[in-house]
């Protein structure tokens, strides 16, 4: 029988956990579970079999992590499958029992940052590894969000036709771990027509997932999943634990299953008693069609801010850049806010730990510089320092600080002399920091939406990858882009290429230069920054503090003059927080843009 045709008349039970039960069984054992596929698959296939007596209609390969993020090579990653696959047949085989193997595939991030179809051709390549060895069911475990989710399941459909269930690890107020709820979730998932089932596994325990549950309608007959853990758990000695709550599990269990979901098991924390309790709890028990519905999540708001509305006006922006202190003293970067609003900055924007050398948190000071200087504030927000949890904390602070604007970096990388003394964190790049600005708009601030940049990091030697990477940036919501300083024509012959072939808008980087030993050091210490030996010959080591201000004053109302038909704005960096040379830069090209 085909499982589209047993779930038409029956509710579904899988098994519970692999990795906390086998952790569990074999204290002593310091492999992965996956790795023991090869090591010691009878330890492995004892569990299959334990799960399908306890009555499972369906178990999972323990494949979860057999990927290039745990394992060294494809190669392996391949063998670990096709070990995994036949532990699982020979176990249905010897329990005499009808039962499915659903090919299972954990999530696989992208930590180095190699691209989605990096990624993409990981996922196609374990679903490759299944389908020879016969998988007719599929489940993608642990999910995050639909980054590959979609392909994934479009790509097995066209293989073969398999069933393919995709579960969603959300947190007790129902979002993933990049932001997406409960509600876009649904919503999504039930919209793809290569996707049979969907639900939800991890993360969450029985209680807090009922209760999600019941605030729902799902639109349509999708077959829909719920795997929790059981409970949430406790760190002892180095070890992971779950508290043994098996009745009150299955007492919420089969309240889920009173609000009609159709595939009922358990995810970490569960063993075979759990499985065989909640079939026991539900024999007998009459299917509801009663369906649990989408959380209807708000319409994006429409909401524009100032700036965005300025730059659909094509009305040329003055952004400019104040670096936030290296100690508790704010004097300057307040004194500079209010000159700098004084001469007509549209945007103030405050860097976030550049040279991964610590300043005071440009979220914070933002907020105390929209406050008081009464001027709009755009803090750099840093993939570097903060893991997922900590990014989210952060935003939903500026966002009640009044904070609407946000810029977002991958970050400088950490040095070398610090390493080891100093982690970088790296869970999401920019491009991705930008996918969960989105989801977060169209869920927490669709009422008022904040506004996100990114920067553009010209200097590469492969162009095609640079404009891709804009071209993603702006298909996840990015509205303006700011550039690196500019100072040769080379360089702006390169963006406006960029520009023609992307339809960005580009605020182009403007660094005034303010010694010939700032010039002598941009040139050969700071990598991506080219100083033509023509700007260079204009400062002199003889030159005064006022003299070489001057000519870095001229020179980068030049450079904005020159610039005038390729910027949609400009970026103007304070150097050493000398918002007084921004200033008359600012008045000097307006000036002569009225002329």
């Amino acid at each position: 029988m085909q499982l589209k045709e047993y779930l038409k008349g029956h509710r579904l039970i899988t098994d519970g956990a692999m990795g906390t039960y086998f952790a569990k069984k074999h204290p002593d054992e310091r492999q992965m579970p996956e790795a023991c596929n090869l090591s010691c698959p009878q330890q492995v296939e004892q569990i299959h079999l334990e799960y399908i007596k306890s009555g499972a209609k369906l178990i999972r390969t323990n494949t979860f992590a057999a990927n290039t993020m745990f394992f060294e090579d494809m190669e392996t990653v391949g063998r670990l499958i096709a070990a995994g696959w036949e532990i699982a047949r020979s176990a249905v085989e010897k329990s005499g029992e009808n039962v499915w193997i659903a090919a299972d595939i954990g999530p696989i991030y992208d930590p180095q940052f190699l691209g989605r179809e990096s990624v993409l051709e990981e996922y196609f390549a374990i679903c490759d590894v299944f389908l020879k060895c016969g998988a007719q069911v599929f489940v993608l475990e642990t999910q995050a969000d639909f980054t590959y989710v979609e392909a994934v399941a479009e790509y097995l459909k066209q293989r073969r036709d398999v069933f393919t269930m995709v579960q969603f690890a959300v947190d007790q107020n129902g979002y993933t771990r990049s932001g997406l709820s409960l509600g876009r979730i649904i919503q999504k998932a039930s919209s793809l027509e290569t996707i049979d089932a969907y639900g939800f596994n991890c993360g969450i325990g029985a209680t807090h997932l009922k209760q999600l549950l019941e605030k729902a309608v799902f639109p349509n007959k999708k077959y829909i999943t719920a795997l929790p853990n059981a409970g949430y758990p406790m760190e002892l000695r180095g070890r992971t634990y779950y508290g043994e709550n098996q009745r009150y599990f299955v007492e919420m269990m089969t309240e889920i299953a009173g609000l009609g979901v159709d595939i009922l098991g358990g995810c970490c924390g569960t063993t075979p008693e759990y499985i065989k309790d909640i079939r026991n709890a539900l024999e007998g028990m009459a299917q509801t069609s009663k369906r649990i519905g989408v959380l209807m999540h708000k319409a994006k708001g429409s909401a524009v801010h100032p700036i965005q509305e300025r730059i659909q006006r094509g009305e040329k922006l003055f952004i400019a850049e104040l670096d936030p202190p290296f100690d508790a003293d704010i004097s300057k970067v307040m004194q500079g806010a209010v000159k700098l609003k004084e001469a007509g900055v549209d945007l103030i924007t405050l860097a976030d730990s550049p040279m991964a050398r610590t300043r005071m948190d440009p979220g914070r000071l933002a907020a105390k510089v929209q406050e008081e200087a009464g001027i709009l504030a755009m803090p750099h927000i840093c993939c570097r320092d903060k893991n997922v949890i900590a990014l989210r904390a952060g935003l939903l602070g500026d966002y009640m600080n009044g904070i609407r604007y946000f810029l977002a970096v991958t970050g400088d990388p950490v040095g070398r002399e610090d390493r080891g003394a100093i982690t970088p964190v790296f869970d999401v790049n920019s491009i991705r920091l930008m996918e969960y600005f989105s989801e977060m708009n169209q869920e927490l601030f669709s009422d008022d939406p904040v506004f996100y940049g990114g920067a553009l990091n010209y200097h590469g030697a492969n162009q095609d990858a640079i404009i891709r990477r804009v071209r993603q940036k702006m298909e996840n919501g990015c509205r303006m882009f700011l550039t690196q300083p500019i100072y040769a024509k080379a360089d702006m012959k390169r963006i406006a290429g960029i520009k023609s072939q992307t339809g960005a808008k580009i605020m182009c980087g403007i660094l005034p230069l303010v010694s010939y030993r700032n010039a002598k050091f941009l040139t050969n210490e700071m990598p991506g920054i080219r100083v033509p030996q023509e700007v260079m010959d204009r400062y002199d080591p003889a030159m005064s503090r006022e003299e070489a201000e001057q000519t870095g004053i001229e020179l980068a109302v030049e450079l904005a003059i020159a610039m005038e038909g390729l910027a949609d704005g400009y970026y103007f960096m304070t150097p050493f927080n000398r918002a007084g040379m921004i200033a008359e830069i600012i008045q000097r090209v307006k000036t002569q843009q009225e002329v």
